[in-house]
């Protein structure tokens, strides 16, 4: 008997001692050996976009928006939703990555009272309003505080590629000729807490303006007194009113959080477009693969367009929770938001995009 315990014991010991090897093999592994495909199909959760053509830009919106251009695109895959905290996550207890704000020791984030965003310390994916806010209860929240280059890590990683300019629109519209645009306090009768806030906003137009220089937030053009779009932007002939997580008051001074969500809301909150995809307005901007030109679309290819070859600034689309009639007014699926690739804001994330042979035999979403 006691032999038989001492061989139990020993068999024991040889088990726990052969999991800790395995387990610090897989610690000490490279990184980069581990991908997302090596645990999930990566073509779950994203909706088969079937090759197409539309006409890109809006004749009422920004300079940049024109002309309208027809462009005809091969079929592609693009996520459901934003990637969330949770699947970001995963992927940097696959791959140890670290992003550039936690490098720097700061995200561009913007706090409830203040006038824009500012280099907040410790604020990261994690921490997207600093050290004293996380994610724990917004694991289904869009990640924030990535740059361009975290964005393009994580769709390497996952196997994937970020959408273009043109995909986004594309899938955003949804095979519609309209933009779509969301609903904000100039359709409803809150439309009257602006004007009594108008005075205060006026105080702070000057703490404001001095911040424009490094206000380098995808919608920066629309800020400060005198922008074109400034303060105006309600809805036009060809935009359809959907609902979406933005500004819901007077900026800067009422938020009345109708969906409950100062920041971001979770994934999915909102009602999908025609074709199954969720947030293409409002949440969170997102990257796009495009450098930024203001002319771009005066000579933009009829096929496939890819955006310029260089830039200072990548594109960003769809507006977020920031946005309001009274700052921002980019919550549609035609402004083009721009920020340099290096930055990351607690307004910004990304979804991906992952090619597809036309002969998938989705339904085709030609333009109507």
């Amino acid at each position: 008997m006691k032999k038989q315990r001492k061989n139990r014991i020993t068999l024991l010991a040889l088990t726990i001692m052969t999991m800790t090897i395995m387990t610090m093999a897989i610690m000490m592994a490279p990184a980069a050996i581990v991908h997302a495909d090596d645990v999930d199909d990566k073509y779950d959760d994203m909706v088969y976009i079937a090759s197409g053509t539309y006409h890109m830009g809006f004749d009422k919106g920004h300079d940049d928006e024109l002309p309208l251009h027809k462009v005809k695109l091969e079929s592609f895959y693009l996520d459901r939703h934003e990637v969330t905290n949770r699947q970001f996550a995963m992927f940097v207890q696959a791959t140890g990555y670290v992003t550039r704000a936690e490098k720097d020791g700061y995200c561009w984030s913007y706090l409830d009272g203040a006038a824009n965003f500012e280099q907040v310390p410790g604020a990261y994916w994690r921490h997207p309003e600093g050290s004293g806010s996380s994610i724990e209860k917004r694991l289904d929240h869009p990640v924030v505080c990535v740059n361009w280059y975290d964005a393009s890590a994580y769709a390497v990683w996952a196997g994937k590629r970020l959408p273009t300019e043109a995909e986004w629109e594309y899938a955003a519209r949804a095979g519609e000729d309209d933009h779509f645009v969301a609903l904000n306090d100039s359709h409803t009768s809150h439309g009257k807490d602006m004007a009594h806030q108008s005075n205060i906003r006026m105080a702070l137009a000057g703490s404001r303006d001095h911040l424009l220089t490094q206000d380098q937030s995808p919608s920066s053009k629309s800020h400060g007194a005198g922008s074109k779009g400034h303060g105006s932007h309600r809805s036009n002939a060809g935009e359809t009113i959907v609902t979406a997580n933005i500004w819901q008051g007077g900026w800067p001074e009422v938020n009345r959080r109708i969906d409950g969500y100062f920041y971001t809301a979770p994934v999915k909150s909102y009602q999908s477009n025609d074709w199954g995809i969720y947030d293409m307005i409002g949440n969170v901007w997102e990257w796009t693969a495009d450098w930024y030109s203001e002319d771009y679309y005066n000579h933009s290819p009829a096929n496939n367009p890819s955006g310029p070859d260089s830039g200072e600034k990548r594109v960003a689309r769809g507006g977020s929770w920031f946005c309001n009639p009274d700052y921002c007014g980019a919550y549609n699926t035609h402004y083009r938001g721009a920020s340099p690739p290096d930055r990351g804001f607690n307004n910004v994330g990304f979804r991906c995009a992952a090619d597809a042979p036309d002969e998938i035999g989705a339904v085709d979403k030609e333009n109507k």
